[in-house]
């Protein structure tokens, strides 16, 4: 398994070494026993402190925003179950790749082991929780807290000016059902990518568009942009289609499935909102300027009305994410139906376990011998 049988970092500051030990720069390596001990006490210790702060810090998120942390799961988890992982999981987590091959078999596995984050969350606050789920926090630490720019953050549905103040940011002309839940995609303080657009902003205006795709893409999407998703075989030309419908984007975004034990649903769909700098490079088809409506390598003509094409994606930031789902939860009702989340996230096995009690319900109604007690019954109820 690609998962190291320590399961934590080697804290900063320390370097591995072939036999299995650490040095520590700055210090000589101990040749003495004594001064070996010393040195290892000082790596376990920092080790322990390491795993808290890690746990804290987990705690910590999945209390504070859990349907953000669980969206975030939920993309990462589509994007690992899918056949093209390989363009789909990136970033991927180093803990997986052993002798430079992903080891997604054993990432799947890990996955599976996850329980609903509710559940972790409380887990979280037992004593010997690293010993239980020393694998499945190392995971999660990675893809909630290591990849911090950008972050997600949850748009409370309560807020009703804040929330119809995102859907009016594209006025729509043709009217559409509303997402269940937006999603703000926010930069961390000093990103450098945040910068390097209002960089290329500036002496620009900007402007709203709509931007599908299927849910496994979004991982990336969220870390790296739309690059990947750029179209290199439509008729109007090569580039990264937008539209100001969300009735015309929408049929790019299927439901997929994300994680069985999803606060959200197993099954959603996500919609990008994204801001574009309003630049001369960005085609328009509602444009009656040639120049502006055509795309070079376009086959087809013009392009059509509602959309915008753009062939360089550091002119657009994902703002949002409106996301559609049949199955929302809130956190008090997940707690509290654990036995539900196993169902889903076993479906076979719930499926399987039907048929037996079926079969077993079958039989016991033609045992003459039940259905004596059963008239029995019947009976002393005062039914008959």
């Amino acid at each position: 398994m690609a998962y190291s049988d320590q399961n934590h970092e080697i804290p900063k500051g320390t370097r591995a070494r072939q036999n299995g030990q650490y040095e520590i720069p700055g210090e000589k390596t101990a040749a003495k026993t004594g001064l070996d001990i010393l040195h290892t006490s000082r790596i376990d210790r920092d080790i322990t402190e390491d795993v808290e702060k890690k746990i804290t810090s987990l705690k910590h998120l999945l209390e504070k925003d859990p349907r953000a942390a669980d969206l975030k799961w939920s993309l990462f988890v589509a994007a690992s179950n899918t056949y093209r992982y390989d363009s789909c999981l990136k970033p991927f987590p180093p803990m997986y790749i052993k002798n430079e091959c992903k080891d997604i078999e054993a990432l799947r596995r890990a996955i599976e082991s996850v329980p609903p984050l509710p559940v972790i969350c409380k887990e979280l606050g037992e004593t010997d929780v690293y010993q239980n789920y020393g694998e499945i926090i190392e995971l999660l630490y990675w893809v909630l807290l290591r990849l911090r720019d950008p972050y997600i953050k949850s748009v409370q549905k309560e807020c009703y000016t804040t929330y119809n103040s995102i859907l009016r940011k594209v006025p729509l002309e043709v009217p559409v059902a509303a997402p269940n839940l937006i999603f703000q995609i926010a930069s961390a303080k000093q990103s450098t990518s945040e910068e390097k657009w209002k960089s290329s902003a500036k002496g620009h205006s900007t402007f709203y568009a709509y931007h599908g795709s299927r849910l496994e893409n979004f991982h990336s999407i969220v870390h790296y942009g739309l690059q990947q998703n750029m179209c290199k075989r439509s008729e109007f030309g090569k580039g990264i289609y937008f539209s100001s419908e969300l009735g015309v984007s929408l049929p790019y975004s299927p439901v997929g499935y994300g994680w069985g034990g999803s606060l959200l649903g197993s099954e959603i769909s996500c919609i990008a909102l994204c801001e574009l700098i309003n630049h001369p490079d960005i085609k328009r088809g509602d444009s009656r300027d040639n120049a502006q409506n055509t795309l070079s390598d376009s086959v087809g003509g013009r392009i059509p009305d509602k959309y915008f094409v753009v062939t360089n994606s550091d002119l657009v930031r994902i703002r949002y994410l409106l996301v559609y789902t049949q199955d929302l939860h809130t956190t008090s009702t997940t707690d509290s139906t654990g036995l539900l989340a196993w169902f889903k996230q076993h479906k076979l096995l719930t499926f399987v376990l039907g048929y037996v009690v079926l079969l077993a319900s079958v039989g016991l109604t033609q045992n003459k011998q039940v259905e004596k007690y059963y008239r029995l019954f019947i009976q002393k109820a005062g039914f008959e």
